[in-house]
């Protein structure tokens, strides 16, 4: 089954996109990580493009299968998103971990777009109780 449904794009609007997500995957036992997932994604949104601004919008797809498809669509503008890793050593980044969080979570996430049309943020879950994908290191993620 599929949904999508269009938030408007204030920061409250993230708690309802949430919160709708964990209720789509209610009983998978994945609902606590699919609300993560849409959390970060949404939040981004949100905080790094047009999709923030007054009239912004971002869109929420998710695909319930065996393989879960997430996905937030934004605006664009802003840059392109990147998984941060952690490197020993360094000291820890108050923010910017969020898809490198998604990415443990995940089997895999991608990005589909550019900063001036607007991207498309994805993440597959597995619902069969299979593992997560490792963690990625500090690039763009896959298109």
């Amino acid at each position: 089954m599929r949904w999508r449904r269009v938030f408007s794009g204030r920061a409250d609007q993230v708690s309802s996109a949430r919160q709708l997500a964990a209720a789509l995957f209610a009983g998978t036992g994945r609902e606590e990580d699919v609300a993560v997932v849409v959390a970060e994604l949404a939040s981004n949104a949100v905080r790094h493009t047009r999709s923030g601004y007054d009239r912004g919008w971002f869109g929420l797809e998710v695909t319930l299968q065996d393989v879960a498809y997430i996905a937030v669509t934004d605006l664009g503008g802003g840059c392109i998103p990147t998984i941060r890793s952690e490197q020993p050593g360094c000291e820890p980044r108050v923010n910017g971990r969020g898809l490198l969080m998604v990415s443990r979570l995940a089997l895999s996430v991608g990005i589909h777009g550019s900063p001036e049309t607007g991207h498309t943020v994805w993440a597959d879950l597995d619902l069969r109780g299979g593992s997560t994908a490792s963690p990625m290191q500090e690039t763009p993620l896959a298109s």
